[in-house]
């Protein structure tokens, strides 16, 4: 055991032996559509019980704010437990403030050597974990894994034990053994009442290369969290885009119903601050029960000034209000990541007691699935509510398949089945370019070709008599030209059968600096069902140069079917959707954007949820550009009159809305 300095132990002991008699108190809930906790790991674990970091201190600092309803004790991290003895008076400390009192594991041999996880082949890991999950059972009925709990080693255990298997399979089938044998069975054996909680991290669209099994794990544990630590998305190592904090939430969410129990955020990438604002909304705007703010100790620590002050947009009254925030704490004191977790999420509460269950335009991506990682958060990002589910949705009048969707080798069979019924499927290039010559030569005569070509500005198609068809083809006099990208975009060329035939229009077409068309979203006819491909950039972050009268179509045909469509706004726009004909638009982007928004039927007006203040339908524009007619795309309700409503969300903030 280790040895200690002994008066602020002493003094710790004095306290919590007034409260050794304090009966436990379950948390109900500070927050109408959420409960609040947070992580102490091992080494802060360690110090509040050494007395090196005062219990009642922090938790004052921590909670002035922020109401705080559970709190994970971890007993192990970095292969270091901590010293058991004063685990139950720690517990107790908090158990008084009302405070549920959970156990924490990280799986860490150590995070300072490339974030080296445990060895899941090696006896003496596997030893070590048994040991550090009947510790936390003895102390705690519910226990959530740290997100190092996956599998990432090729040692010499690991070669021999893997045999003919790919790497993939081998954890995946190593990790579904460690939480039966090593997790559950030890911690049920010492506890039976303790359920397990495995944090699942930000990588979704890579689980299965490190043994985060989506498939039979969730049949195994008691639940699963989410990493929505989407950060900042600019030169960043693991493409993480902004969207990810709500996407992650419904992909886990549409595993198994139940499984998903909370959204967990840290502090990195939090610069400006907005962006940690930001990844907590996008986390509740998921509807997750629980929203985790690791950790404890980093909760505290106040908030780095040039993230408060590198903001142009500081002076307007925008959805996190700094100067707000400092109201609420001493006039010379520098607000904590508390803080601004307080702030944002008691903001959003009332507005969220009124939303209803999240939905969007539904997305096929079979168990263990990649190819085109992450595209689903560049599409959320470009105002496409996106609704990522394990099973091929029959019941969607619009399905969307990624590359992923080549892992069912049904899939072809699936998406005729669609079509025969009547309905649409968009399926993009990279989709197109892993099932050539397995049968999508059937539906449409397609080809990738594998050559890259350059597009600098846009024009558009889509057969006789559309109302956007020549658009684009001449520059417009004076002015700059809505139809260029900032930049030049590269994108695979796709051949199709056109000019002669007419099998497939380019309801879009990309237009290179020598004045080539190629497209960027083609349609095609197949029974009495319509047929979509969508050319995906090199660089999918592309996507965001592409022009706001590009960004139209491709809202319009995914979302034909959408109740309520964003139609028009520049990219990194977002768009979340929820099944009582509310709405939540957000502004990733530093200036403030104008958005119309249709809705389909005839709708009187929409309702903000936070001012209650009402907007009247923008005038009819009799089908023009903008609104492309209303009618594009063919099926369901994309065909009925829709009601446009227009307003301008300012940069990093969100407006909500009901329809009335």
């Amino acid at each position: 055991m280790r040895e200690h300095p002994q008066s602020p132990l002493r003094s710790l002991a004095a306290l919590l032996a007034l409260l050794i008699c304090v009966p436990s108190a379950h948390a109900q809930g500070h927050y109408k559509s959420f409960i609040v906790s947070t992580y102490a790991t091992e080494g802060t674990v360690q110090n509040l019980m050494d007395g090196d970091l005062d219990p009642a201190g922090s938790w004052t600092n921590l909670t002035r704010n922020l109401k705080v309803d559970k709190i994970y004790l971890e007993v192990m991290r970095n292969h270091t437990l901590v010293d058991e003895a004063g685990l139950e008076r720690l517990k107790r400390f908090y158990q008084a403030r009302g405070v549920q009192v959970c156990g924490g594991l990280a799986f860490s041999i150590s995070e300072a050597n490339g974030y080296q996880g445990f060895d899941y082949s090696n006896p003496d890991d596997r030893a070590f974990a048994k040991k550090a999950v009947e510790m936390a059972a003895r102390h705690f009925d519910e226990i959530l894994l740290d997100d190092y709990f996956f599998f990432d080693r090729k040692t010499d255990y690991d070669i021999r034990a893997k045999g003919r298997r790919t790497w993939t399979q081998y954890r995946l089938d190593t990790m579904r053994e460690a939480v039966k044998d090593l997790i559950m069975k030890p911690a049920t054996a010492v506890n039976p009442r303790c359920k397990v909680v495995i944090k699942m991290a930000n990588w979704y669209d890579q689980y299965a290369g490190l043994g985060n099994d989506t498939e039979k794990v969730p049949l195994l544990d008691d639940g699963m969290f989410s990493g929505t630590e989407s950060r900042l998305w600019v030169g960043q190592e693991q493409h993480l885009q902004p969207y990810l904090s709500y996407d992650i939430m419904r992909f886990m969410d549409n595993l198994k119903p139940g499984v998903n129990k909370g959204g967990w955020v840290d502090q990195g990438g939090a610069f400006p601050i907005d962006r940690y604002s930001e990844q907590l909304l996008d986390t509740v705007f998921a509807r997750c029960p629980e929203m985790c703010c690791f950790n404890y100790a980093g909760m505290i620590r106040p908030v780095p000034r040039f993230a408060l002050t590198n903001r142009a947009w500081a002076d307007q009254p925008t959805s996190l209000d700094v100067n707000d925030v400092l109201k609420t704490i001493g006039p010379d004191e520098n607000p904590t990541f508390a803080d601004i977790a307080a702030y944002t999420l008691g903001q959003v509460d009332p507005i969220l007691a009124q939303v209803g269950r999240p939905v969007g335009i539904k997305s096929y991506t079979p168990y263990h699935a990649t190819g085109e990682e992450f595209l689903h958060d560049y599409l959320g990002m470009i105002g496409l509510p996106m609704d990522i589910y394990p099973q091929f949705p029959a019941n969607a009048d619009m399905v969307l398949l990624t590359e992923q969707a080549k892992f069912d080798r049904n899939i072809i069979r699936k998406i005729k089945a669609q079509l025969e019924a009547g309905k649409s499927v968009c399926v993009t290039s990279g989709f197109l370019r892993a099932m050539q010559g397995k049968g999508i030569e059937d539906i449409c005569e397609l080809q990738t070709t594998g050559v890259t070509v350059p597009i600098e500005r846009f024009t558009f198609a889509a057969g006789p008599g559309s109302p956007f068809r020549g658009r684009g083809f001449g520059r417009p006099g004076g002015g700059p030209d809505p139809y260029a990208a900032p930049r030049q975009i590269l994108v695979p060329e796709i051949k199709y059968f056109n000019i002669l035939t007419h099998d497939a229009w380019g309801n879009v077409l990309g237009v290179t600096p020598g004045g080539t068309t190629y497209p960027i979203l083609l349609s095609c006819d197949y029974s009495k069902g319509k047929f979509y491909v969508l050319t995906i950039p090199n660089d999918p972050a592309d996507l965001y140069a592409f022009p706001p009268a590009v960004l139209s179509v491709i809202r319009q045909t995914l979302g034909g079917s959408e109740p309520i469509r964003l139609d028009t706004a520049p990219a990194q726009l977002a768009l979340f959707r929820y099944d009582n004909n509310t709405f939540i638009v957000q502004n990733y982007l530093p200036t403030a954007a104008g958005v119309t928004v249709s809705v389909a039927g005839k709708v009187a007006e929409i309702q903000d949820l936070l001012t209650g203040k009402e907007t009247a339908p923008a005038p009819a524009t009799g089908g023009g550009f903008g609104g492309f007619g209303g009618g594009f795309g063919g099926r369901g309700p994309a065909t009925q009159p829709r009601t446009s409503f227009t307003f301008t969300v300012l940069p990093h903030s969100y407006t909500a809305f009901a329809l009335k």
